[in-house]
């Protein structure tokens, strides 16, 4: 490539190779129309116009755009859980909101200790939703875990020495039990597709946001909380793309509307009826199927507690579309894959099921080859064998859900 090339390349990376012995740079495009620019004490150069018809893609047309919503706190934490409801008056198509926690506490004279799922079970729940219904519905760590395994945050944020992405604040200190977090509240699955925005255009359906600030006996340990409990404050800034104008400033058209636009995007929980109990093989049947699934989180609770089921860790897990086995695996091999796609050790009593691996074996670089389709699907379910020690007192298993609900006018892999 001439020096000619590599200039055109940086003004155009969709133009041809420079054909030898042509003065003039002159090409066909797609459209078949000839184009002409003129670069600075340069010869002309041909720049191509679409032809009627032909539009600029969505994803090139659009801007991604952020805007601050309502704050609201601080607030005094209660031994109640207390309801947050905002609506989110925005424009162009949403993307996402990332929330920024913050609880701070004073005058503190005792030891204070977090439980395992804090400061992220500082909200009792985050649901996002519409006149149709919600398209999130999770707990504060829940969504945790989703941002993580859904891989809309790529970093383990308590890797951070930056107060603004992350802290935590435990012993005696005067301001012990204090933190500050950020969850992101998602609906578009990733920036390079936007699969899952959705129109934010009209005031007559808006989305409301509700984020529920927990009772402190779900944040700290009963026999350590803070002398104080802690003032909670929840900024908001809405993720956005606008709405690409009919025609750009050169006059060719724009596409106004995502690509599969009406594709719409879940994260829910659901606590299965079937607890997990030790020395025993459970049959775990998915509550939720019917959509095209794109991951699967399994939280694993012993006693209560995240801990105590990562002691005792299941032997054996096979997961089944109907009678159908998919995988049969033990937890060894399961956290070995986690690691490798994302990089990171899971937390306690944590197993993951991604369908979103298949381009370069990290997780989130999807092009949908992977997803399950259980449209039709009469059941699926978990089989997980337990160890004695697993215990029988107070377990429970939570499936975290991540679906696409398709349109049958919509082909994704168009």
């Amino acid at each position: 490539m001439d020096f000619m090339d590599s200039l055109l390349s940086a003004i155009d990376p969709g133009l041809p190779p420079h054909l030898p012995g042509i003065g003039r740079y002159d090409y066909r495009g797609a459209s078949g129309v000839v184009r002409h620019q003129t670069l600075v004490g340069g010869p002309a150069l041909e720049i191509e116009e679409r032809e009627p018809g032909a539009s600029i893609p969505f994803r090139r047309a659009t801007t991604f755009r952020t805007t601050i919503l309502q704050t609201t706190g601080p607030q005094a934490q209660t031994t109640a859980q207390q309801n947050v409801d905002i609506v989110i008056n925005g424009s162009g198509y949403l993307y996402g909101i990332d929330l920024f926690v913050t609880g701070t506490t004073s005058s503190n004279v005792g030891t204070v200790t977090f439980l395992e799922d804090a400061p992220w079970s500082m909200l009792a729940s985050v649901v996002l939703k519409d006149v149709n219904g919600e398209l999130v519905n999770l707990t504060g760590f829940e969504l945790r875990l989703a941002n993580l395994y859904g891989t809309w945050r790529r970093n383990l944020e308590t890797g951070s020495a930056d107060g603004e992405v992350y802290s935590i604040t435990t012993g005696t200190s005067a301001t012990a039990g204090s933190f500050n977090m950020h969850l992101f509240v998602p609906v578009g699955i990733n920036r390079r597709t936007l699969l899952g925005i959705l129109g934010n255009q009209d005031r007559a359906q808006s989305y409301q946001l509700r984020s529920d600030i927990a009772a402190s006996t779900g944040v700290y340990s009963a026999a350590a909380p803070p002398t104080n409990l802690p003032n909670v404050t929840i900024e908001r800034v809405y993720e956005n793309y606008a709405v690409p104008a009919p025609t750009n400033a050169a006059g060719a058209q724009q596409q106004q509307f995502p690509d599969d636009f009406g594709v719409i995007h879940y994260l829910t929980r659901s606590v299965n009826p079937s607890a997990p109990a030790g020395g025993s093989t459970v049959n775990h049947y998915l509550s939720r199927i019917g959509n095209t699934i794109r991951l699967l989180i399994l939280v694993l609770r012993a006693n209560a507690s995240r801990a105590t089921a990562e002691a005792n860790l299941p032997s054996r897990i096979s997961f089944l579309l109907g009678d159908t086995p998919i995988f049969t695996e033990t937890v060894d091999y399961r956290r070995m894959l986690m690691f490798d796609r994302y990089g990171f050790d899971a937390p306690d009593g944590v197993l993951v099921y991604d369908f979103m691996t298949d381009m370069i074996g990290h997780a989130g670089d999807e092009l949908g080859s992977d997803y399950l389709f259980t449209n039709g699907l009469v059941n699926a379910q978990f089989q997980v064998t337990y160890p004695s020690g697993f215990g029988s007192t107070n377990n429970s298993l939570v499936v975290i859900t991540d679906d696409l609900q398709i349109p049958p006018d919509v082909d994704i892999y168009a």
